[in-house]
């Protein structure tokens, strides 16, 4: 029950209007009556949620775009609190009073309605107690939230659908209520949404789960008729608004509670006139918004608040290209050269590593369990110690689980996590999850994991560390979506170890489980990569090779800007992308009457062919190739099956032909070619079969005709 100052109050306010009610007593009137809030949390929104969902309304607040003159600042890599486990009750607490489970004393769902809220009370609590005529609503979709003491005008428990309506007919002075007349502005609103963590728990809390990521698409479409509610306000030029949306929780497969990054990696975003755009330095958390509300409504935070005031400390923006502070650069195309400039240069350190063609660029290197690996030895230049950042990045693709946890880069002995040194590592669960290791000692050892991969296709890695932040792990899928785990490593101290940088396996060379898997396009930084950056490498999947970005390649990819001659041959490979997995042209082992069958094996092999060009043409969308494809080493050139069966013919190498003339259509986008030929009249497009036995696919020549694309690589 309010006081009789806050009854006299609620009832000026009806009349005057916010600001007149204190003036009206006599009172310090501590806000502005231009001063406006709104918290939004998202239940269970992990830190790559935005990510990888279509998102246009948020991508404009994080863009700082959504409205003239409003900036924000973000963080894919916020943290929730870590003294109770990632769930709802907890955080919730959390979010709205500032302060972790150790204070509040909310450690799980059941006792949110016994938190010490009088010592450590809601922010719209705070608010009203410093101007009570302030208009504050509440409105949740978990029942649970309305056990949160708070003062709030009004208090609301209805579906996502019926808040977002409510929100935008409070912000917009159309919505009434026995305690809220209808034209009542609003000063601060908090806006609980729930569906998001609904649909994670229906299946999974990830990115490749399609009512996960368009639960993500409804919320962002509710947040943008909020959005729109707020910019349409006739005085809304006039005034200081600040959005602030954060999350609960992440999560794993359909549940959440567990101690470990997926869980607690979670967005956080502040925008208003007065905030710095970019991305938020340190370690944002979720129990940073309340704090952050509470300071632009000029407010003093209490002392005892964990959180902190968010939106003016920002991450310094790199703005000298992706070859700032690059330290070592392998692209593995015929060696183990470092191209960077710098010389760290690769060495064999065990066994035989090979390098093949038919990389996610040019060539890439294959380790096999035999203990093959390579070693970079142990330059200053990869001494991080306990202040510099530093990036960990390569594309890696296997066929199968891995045995033990092994190793794709690090400098430590792994016979312990607790050792000194940094892992980037291929299995921290199944035999197929990603994660990170650092320590300096048993103290401070962190582990960030777990991201699940797929096999047959390339996936980027990268490993950034920001040494007074997190530790982020991004894992691109071949199929496009950009998983994204973070963990606290502001503690860690000086991370040198006395043992080599080794690719392949641990510091020591010697640990029990050796990498099985492909590398490519392998690369270290002495800083923390941006997110922004790691878009352009990933490029959604279909890659920016560091070289092309360096711009030390050109023409490797036959597009409508190659130059080509007639009569020259040139030697390439052949591969296409089918359901993330990368199939390379090949030639079958078995041989009937001097023909072998073409195949596409998606282990993402591919046997070196050459090209003979006949003739060359130009029309307005592309560059037309006619020529011959010859398998190299005498197994064949590349012809159609006489016999059609439902209008397609088999694609063969015929070792006593010079092969049938075959045509490229080259584009811009070097992924976009397609190869077609002439057969009985009928033209023919080289296309997969959607059948895969044992990683294969048979190639066959469509006549109806249908195509699919490829990319030809010059080697």
């Amino acid at each position: 029950m309010k006081t009789n100052t806050q009854s006299v109050c609620q009832t000026l306010k009806q009349i005057l209007k916010t600001s007149l009610c204190l003036t009206a007593l006599g009172l310090a009137t501590p806000t502005l009556a231009s001063t406006h809030s709104l918290l939004i949390a998202v239940d269970g929104l992990r830190g790559d949620g935005i990510e990888n969902a279509h998102t246009p309304n948020l991508d404009k607040v994080i863009n700082g775009t959504w409205a003239n003159g409003y900036k924000t600042a973000f963080a894919h890599y916020a943290q929730t609190m870590t003294d109770a486990a990632p769930n709802s009750g907890p955080n919730h607490v959390g979010i709205m009073t500032g302060v972790t489970a150790t204070k509040s004393g909310v450690t799980n769902n059941s006792n949110v309605g016994g938190g010490n809220y009088a010592t450590y009370p809601h922010y719209l609590t705070l608010l009203e107690q410093s101007n009570p005529s302030l208009n504050t609503a509440y409105l949740v979709t978990w029942g649970t939230d309305m056990q949160i003491t708070n003062s709030a005008d009004i208090k609301i428990d209805a579906d996502d659908a019926t808040n977002t309506q409510n929100a935008v007919d409070i912000i917009s002075g159309t919505f009434s209520a026995s305690n809220w007349p209808q034209g009542s502005d609003v000063d601060a609103l908090f806006l609980f949404l729930d569906d998001v963590d609904g649909a994670g728990h229906a299946c999974c809390f990830t990115a490749s789960d399609d009512g996960y990521v368009n639960e993500i698409k409804d919320v962002d479409s509710q947040i943008g008729r909020v959005l729109t509610a707020i910019k349409n306000r006739p005085n809304f030029a006039n005034e200081d608004w600040q959005i602030v949306l954060t999350s609960d929780h992440g999560g794993r497969g359909s549940s959440h509670g567990i101690h470990a990054a997926d869980n607690y990696t979670i967005p956080f975003l502040v925008s208003s006139k007065t905030v710095q755009q970019g991305y938020l330095a340190g370690i944002p958390h979720n129990y940073d918004a309340a704090p952050t509300t509470l300071a632009h409504h000029g407010l003093a935070v209490p002392a005892n608040m964990d959180g902190i005031v968010q939106g003016q400390n920002i991450r310094p923006a790199n703005d000298k290209g992706i070859q700032q502070d690059l330290t070592t650069y392998l692209p593995f195309d015929g060696n183990y050269q470092d191209v960077s400039g710098n010389q760290l240069h690769a060495q064999v350190a065990g066994g035989t590593p090979s390098l093949k063609a038919g990389g996610k660029f040019g060539q890439y290197m294959k380790l096999n369990d035999d203990q093959e690996y390579l070693t970079l030895g142990k330059p200053s230049e990869l001494d991080f110690g306990k202040d510099t950042n530093f990036t960990l990045m390569t594309w890696f693709r296997v066929s199968g689980d891995q045995s033990g946890d092994p190793v794709i880069v690090g400098n430590k002995n792994w016979a312990s996590g607790a050792n000194r040194g940094t892992l980037l590592l291929a299995n921290e669960g199944n035999g197929d999850d990603f994660g990170i290791n650092i320590a300096s000692s048993s103290a401070d050892r962190q582990d960030i994991d777990p991201i699940d991969y797929t096999f047959n296709g390339w996936w980027l890695l990268v490993a950034t560390f920001d040494r007074k932040g997190v530790a982020t792990m991004y894992a691109g899928s071949p199929t496009g979506e950009l998983n994204i785990i973070a963990g606290d490593i502001s503690n860690v101290g000086d991370i040198n170890s006395e043992l080599n940088w080794n690719i392949g396996q641990d510091g020591t060379g010697s640990y029990t489980y050796n990498l099985k898997a492909d590398l490519d396009d392998f690369a270290v930084w002495r800083r923390a990569l941006t997110l922004d950056e790691v878009r352009t490498i990933y490029n959604k999947g279909q890659g920016a090779e560091l070289n092309s970005l360096l711009n030390n390649v050109q023409n490797r990819y036959l597009t409508k800007h190659s130059h080509l001659d007639i009569g020259q041959s040139y030697p390439v490979v052949i591969t296409t992308t089918v359901n993330g997995e990368t199939c390379g042209l090949e030639w079958d082992n078995n041989r009937f009457f001097n023909e072998r069958n073409a195949k596409w094996d998606c282990s993402g092999n591919a046997d070196p062919m050459a090209l003979t060009v006949t003739d060359v043409t130009h029309d307005e969308s592309k560059l037309i190739v006619s020529g011959y494809l010859v398998a190299q080493g005498g197994k064949g050139a590349l012809e159609w099956d006489s016999s059609k069966s439902s209008n397609e013919r088999n694609a063969k190498f015929d070792e006593n032909s010079s092969g049938d003339l075959i045509t490229l259509w080259l584009v811009e986008d070097s992924n976009q070619t397609k190869i077609v030929t002439q057969a009985s009249g009928q033209t023919c497009g080289l296309e997969w079969d959607a059948r895969k036995l044992s990683n294969e696919r048979n190639a066959k020549w469509d006549c109806t005709p249908n195509m699919d694309t490829f990319r030809i690589e010059r080697l």
